[in-house]
């Protein structure tokens, strides 16, 4: 009896694991789509604005885009919420 509900145990924990392991695999896609969406709605914008590579290097050395905060580096640090203990 005590073997049946070890067993039992033994296939709902590998079960779980594959259960486990599709999930991970499926969050890895959503997060590549996730990702391929946001740099085709990056090149749509940049296209749009219908500059050479020459002046959208100038742009983008430039000035900050407005709308778009600059933090330096030493900012990011004192920011970093995994640093807090």
């Amino acid at each position: 009896m005590t073997n049946n509900k070890i067993n039992r145990i033994d296939k709902d924990i590998q079960k779980t694991r594959e259960k486990i392991t599709e999930y991970q695999n499926r969050l890895k896609e959503l997060q590549m789509q996730k990702t391929e969406a946001e740099n085709l709605e990056i090149v749509q914008m940049v296209r749009s604005m219908r500059l050479t590579p020459q002046e959208l290097s100038d742009l983008l050395k430039s000035d900050p885009i407005p709308g778009i905060a600059t933090v330096t580096p030493d900012e990011e640090e004192k920011e970093d919420p995994d640093d807090e203990a």
